[in-house]
């Protein structure tokens, strides 16, 4: 069973993870002295520091090592070396390596990309951040899955999806004395909630308090408004605190937050289904 909870494509705040595990979070390479982990971040921001990172395929992912000027190595007398050493040592000191990748949407924001292991390395002359020619450390790492527990939560995450593809846009609108109503599937909602995991997917912070139920509260999102025929649909639900709830239907920024909110929905479907569905093809609109 893995050290950390996350599940792949959630969306988490960088400073979360640190303060719940550990790490500097000031580090690409971040080795955890709290849990058996080595955190592993990535984005397009480390090309302005002489890093390029790229998956070479599905599974396996080229990441350059730590250190913006002069040679990287693996010398542990030295913070960045002490790095490199611990993602390269990973195995030997048990030490598991879980993979981020920066939010395009906000860079205080992670998106999990799973775990990771240690391949191999090789050196490689690039230019530094300084723009001189230096040694380079370019990692293989290779994505676990096989057989892991990881994998068997995916499997059980899917099926939660399919529960709610099944139940998308069957709860049309029900007339009352005030009007039509909406109603939003169970199984819509347990997708949204089962995805947050307890953490609001708009400000990052824990659900504010637990329910007489014992689950953790948040609140479901449509960033479509099903009163203006809005889907009912898993990849258009989003789950969110009650402060956060209530600034996007009532806050000045109201309408900004929501597209925010639906950019971070396009950023999970591309994680867990490889595309973006058509549901999210185009920008909500709101007001």
């Amino acid at each position: 069973m893995s050290n950390v909870p996350f599940h792949v494509g959630q969306r988490i705040k960088r400073k979360r993870i640190h303060d719940q595990f550990g790490g500097n979070p000031q580090c690409g390479i971040s080795v955890s002295a709290q849990v058996p982990c080595v955190f592993v971040f990535t984005g397009d921001s480390g090309e302005e520091h002489g890093y390029k990172d790229e998956f070479v395929s599905e599974t396996e992912f080229v990441y350059s090592g730590q250190g913006r000027t002069g040679n990287q190595t693996f010398d542990r007398s030295t913070t960045n070396g002490r790095a490199n050493a611990g993602l390269r040592d990973h195995a030997e000191d048990g030490n598991e390596v879980h993979l981020f990748e920066e939010s395009s949407v906000d860079d205080t924001f992670v998106v999990y990309l799973g775990e990771y292991e240690y391949v191999d390395h090789h050196f490689e002359e690039r230019a530094g951040a300084d723009g001189k020619l230096r040694d380079e450390i370019r990692f293989r790492l290779r994505k676990l899955s096989d057989g892991s527990d990881g994998e068997k939560e995916t499997v059980s995450g899917r099926s939660i999806r399919v529960a709610a593809e099944n139940a998308a846009d069957e709860s049309p609108a029900q007339t009352t004395s005030g009007g039509p109503s909406y109603a939003t599937s169970q199984a819509v909602r347990n997708y949204a909630l089962e995805w947050a995991d307890g953490v609001c997917q708009g400000c990052g912070d824990e659900a504010p308090f637990v329910t007489a139920s014992g689950g953790e509260y948040l609140e479901v999102h449509h960033v479509f408004r099903l009163g203006d025929g809005g889907p009912d649909h898993p990849d258009a639900v989003i789950a969110l605190c009650p402060n956060c709830h209530r600034e996007v239907h009532h806050g000045r920024r109201g309408r900004q937050f929501n597209q925010e909110l639906a950019e971070t929905l396009r950023e999970r479907a591309h994680r867990e289904l490889g595309h973006v569905p058509d549901v999210l093809a185009e920008d909500p609109e709101w007001s």
